[in-house]
Parts: structure tokens; C-alpha cells; sequence
């Protein structure tokens, strides 16, 4: 089985790194609190988000290459990484959200061995990521843990966009406007975008598990939505 690992979808055997094992990526730690409430039997429990996942590799030169040279060429690599992936499940990746490299130069140096300290997303992201264009009702199946979507509608004047038994508003627009889910932000494309939050009515619309019946009304003639599917 091909364990290959690639950072910005390129091989780490491209800088000349090779590792002894990969260990695998933990599922994400889910941020609970226990509360005790007097009077009840057992304690409350709250569930919030997902904690970032810690990832340390233990990464080495090949022998044959002069590691301070390789090190240096190889540090834009490392700590400009976005994403994080495996050869042997290719349809997924994990968003890279900060990198530390150790500081055992003496091994860097001597030999060619260093810890790479990935902190990445909760989640991983299909690649498979092509906007879906919707001109009528439409039902959009998501297969993993509920998603974040971005809506681009195109509209003239005020409408309604339905997903399942949410509903938002978007009114006084001609044009197009963007929604995104994840960023918790509405917007029209440009340089710079320009905000549309006033323009939207109603909570950032998701993607649960399941299947999810796309529809909407009024001055909105189509919807392009990337369906941003995730896993835990």
C-alpha cells in the first residue's frame, strides 16, 4: 500500500525526505463539558466544536544529498503548507492550519533527522470539490459530517433559497452575491469583495448528513454551490 505523503498535493521524496512510518491521523478530540446542575441526576453535557489535530512526522535526508542546503530549499515547503495528504486515499485532505519545525539542528545537520509538527483542520475535505449549477429544485446527497457550503445565487431583487427546513433571504440584489457557510460571510466577488451581509436574512445554511433538498424562489434565477464535504 502506497503510504506516500504529500504536502500541497507534492511528494516529500521530491526534497529528498523519506520517513520510516507515517502514523496515522487521530479523529478529532470534540470539545465536551460536563456541567453539574443541582437537582438533576447526572451532570449536563455540552457539545461544542472540534479541536484542531496535532500531527508529528519524524522526517530524514537520503544520505547521499547535503542536508543544509536540502534544509534550506526545504523549509518553504514545510512552513507554507496548506494541505496535507496520502497517496493511498487520494479523494481526501486535510487543511494545514500552522507548522513548526524543530529545533534539534545538531540532528538536522549530523543526521539529517528532524520533527515536522503539522496542526491540522478537524477535518478532511474531499477533493472532488466542482461547483454543482442549480436551476430548479434539486437534491444534493452528503455523504460525511455537515458541511459548510458556499451559494453563489444569482439574483434581481429579493428571493429565497432553501436548503431541507432552512430558509434564507436575500433581498435588494441585482447580480450576484456570494454566500460562504465557512467563512460566515456574505459578498459579491471583485477586488476587493464587497460586503453583502446587510443584504442577507437569516443563519449561514449547512449540508447535514443525508439528503438535502435544494430549492429557492422569487428574483433568484440559479445557484452554484461547492458543497465543501468533510469527514471526521
Amino acid at each position: 500500500m502506497d503510504r506516500t505523503l504529500l504536502i500541497d498535493n507534492i511528494p516529500v521524496s521530491e526534497y529528498d525526505l523519506y520517513y520510516k512510518e507515517l502514523p496515522d491521523v487521530p479523529s478529532p478530540e470534540q470539545d465536551i463539558v460536563q456541567v453539574y446542575v443541582k437537582g438533576r441526576d447526572g451532570e449536563l453535557t455540552l457539545k461544542y466544536g472540534y479541536k484542531n489535530i496535532p500531527y508529528p512526522i519524524d522526517l530524514y535526508f537520503y544520505e547521499n544529498v547535503s542536508f543544509r542546503k536540502a534544509f534550506r530549499k526545504l523549509k518553504p515547503y514545510l512552513l507554507d503548507a496548506n494541505t496535507l495528504s496520502f497517496a493511498d486515499d487520494n479523494e481526501v485532505y486535510y487543511k494545514v492550519k500552522s507548522v513548526q519545525i524543530d529545533d534539534a539542528e545538531t540532528n538536522i545537520y549530523k543526521l539529517g533527522m528532524f520533527t515536522v509538527e503539522f496542526n491540522l483542520d478537524p477535518f478532511m475535505y474531499e477533493l472532488d470539490n466542482e461547483p454543482i449549477t442549480i436551476t430548479s429544485q434539486t437534491t444534493i446527497t452528503n455523504d460525511g459530517y455537515t458541511a459548510l457550503p458556499i451559494i453563489t445565487a444569482q439574483v434581481s431583487g429579493t428571493g429565497n433559497l432553501y436548503i431541507n427546513d432552512q430558509e434564507v433571504t436575500i433581498r435588494d440584489v441585482n447580480g450576484e452575491i456570494t454566500i460562504d457557510s465557512e467563512m460566515q460571510n456574505a459578498y459579491r466577488a471583485g477586488s476587493p469583495p464587497q460586503n453583502m451581509n446587510k443584504h442577507m436574512i437569516g443563519e449561514f445554511p449547512v449540508l447535514e448528513n443525508g439528503n438535502n433538498v435544494v430549492s429557492f424562489d422569487g428574483g433568484i434565477s440559479e445557484l452554484e454551490v461547492v458543497c465543501n464535504k468533510r469527514w471526521r
